[in-house]
């Protein structure tokens, strides 16, 4: 019989969803890079020195038994070792159609349309492990799918996981180069400070459930259809944006004025949506969910932890119904757009949210959730967003995706999200290897809001890539 031992999870991981985070990698394979086989092995021996160095990412998420509301990492410590094995799937015969050329990807930007997941990502399977990844080879280039379990690690702390696997890959690729070993990210949950008394749930992104959900309800409601694409933004419309959005003195970040722009959008699509129904003055809520790294709001910051230390903020904005179409003169009028989608409010909005998120409220949030006999029942206060009227916003444009060389020549060219399903009302602003372009960002909608919220976007200088 084999023995496990059980890693206790912060609460802080508790109350992240329950799914994976899944990042690809895409790497060009070119006339003097290492072969097929070679850069196998060298995945492989990358990964087996990673896992040895950072054991929870061997282990499967489990239920506690003693509370299964909550889970824990269950991992195997008998003599029998984890013999990891890469899956690999090939797409790289001259006449393969199953898969487009790299070079045909990195023409069209690599649109995610073309990046589906059930082909480049590890399959989901009932043992929940925390860690997998899959390797898929086509013609010209690697698109590598790393997913770890989001109970377990962030989008931040994935970073740091795939940081020290590109430094363990590039020591085994040249052995004979000396280095210094790569700093180990911090996995261990008792660094964590305890939880603030007396936490203060109305400062706090999220709400309490009361009752249970009405899960066959939920299993019938059918969805209209929703598309996702991946919007670019220009360095210099980024710089357009933020300027439509200054009224004051307050010094707002790129971060601030996208939010603001892509919550107005959606909203604005949303009420011009619902006013078709609606005949009569109403207001519905709508909250806007931010997802904040908290790591360099600790004191003092723990930059190298690797588990969850992601917190939500959230600010409410009502729609206001019926709302009146803009005019089509007025469609590229970004002052007319500004004012009419009110976005210096939500950008200052946006800023003071993301600035509430102090170590107090780190520490309250903490404490809120070890509170609770059920932690399922805390649940984000933007949890309407999937066909409903909240919307959330997720950033890693500052992950170390491309720093690091894994082989010879071998640099991450461009990062990201296999397409798994379409969703509603959520983005995600993606790592890019040069900060400098501009940012990518990847939005999820219904599709008759999408058709109104990209002409909006559009006039702010976004296009689809």
């Amino acid at each position: 019989m084999e023995d496990f031992k059980h890693i206790e999870l912060s609460e802080l991981d508790q109350i992240m969803p329950r799914l994976y985070v899944r990042w690809l990698l895409c790497f060009p394979i070119l006339k003097d890079s290492p072969s097929k086989g070679r850069i196998i092995d060298i995945i492989e021996s990358g990964v087996r020195t990673t896992l040895e160095a950072l054991p929870i990412l061997t282990g499967n998420v489990v239920p506690k038994s003693s509370d299964p509301s909550r889970v824990e990492v269950r991992v195997r410590t008998s003599e029998i070792k984890r013999d990891f094995k890469l899956q690999v799937k090939s797409y790289d015969e001259v006449e393969d159609p199953t898969m487009p050329t790299y070079e045909r990807l990195k023409k069209g930007n690599f649109p995610v349309s073309e990046l589906p997941d059930k082909l480049l990502a590890p399959a989901d399977t009932p043992s929940t492990p925390v860690f997998d990844l899959q390797a898929t080879f086509i013609r010209g280039g690697l698109l590598l799918c790393i997913k770890c379990h989001h109970a377990v690690i962030d989008g931040a702390g994935l970073g740091l996981v795939i940081k020290l696997l590109a430094q363990n890959c590039y020591l085994h690729a040249n052995p004979h180069i000396p280095g210094e070993a790569p700093r180990l990210p911090s996995m261990g949950r008792s660094v964590l400070p305890q939880g603030l008394k007396d936490p203060r749930l109305n400062e706090l992104g999220f709400n309490i459930l009361v009752g249970s959900k009405d899960t066959e309800t939920a299993a019938v409601k059918e969805y209209d259809p929703m598309t996702s694409h991946i919007f670019k933004f220009s360095a210099n419309s980024l710089r357009q944006l933020k300027a439509a959005c200054i009224t004051s003195s307050v010094n707002f970040t790129s971060h601030d004025a996208l939010t603001a722009l892509l919550y107005s959008a959606v909203s604005y699509a949303r009420s011009l949506r619902l006013s078709k129904i609606c005949d009569q003055r109403s207001s519905l809520p709508s909250t806007m969910g931010i997802a904040v790294n908290g790591r360099r709001r600790l004191k003092p910051p723990m930059a190298g932890y690797a588990g969850n230390l992601t917190l939500y903020a959230a600010f409410s904005s009502p729609l206001s119904l019926p709302c009146d179409p803009i005019p089509s003169a007025k469609s590229t009028d970004i002052t007319y757009l500004s004012t009419r989608l009110n976005l210096p409010y939500l950008a200052s909005q946006t800023h003071a949210t993301v600035a509430s998120v102090t170590e107090p409220y780190i520490l309250s949030t903490i404490e809120l959730a070890s509170s609770l006999s059920d932690v399922s029942k805390l649940v984000p206060s933007f949890s309407d967003f999937y066909q409903g009227t909240d919307f959330f916003i997720t950033s890693g444009a500052d992950l170390p995706v491309f720093d690091h060389e894994w082989w010879p020549g071998g640099f991450v060219e461009e990062m990201r999200i296999p397409l798994k399903a379409q969703w509603d009302g959520s983005c995600a602003v993606l790592a890019t290897k040069d900060r400098s372009t501009g940012l990518d960002v990847l939005l999820g909608l219904r599709e008759d809001d999408m058709l109104v919220a990209k002409g909006i976007l559009f006039a702010f200088g976004a296009y689809i890539v």
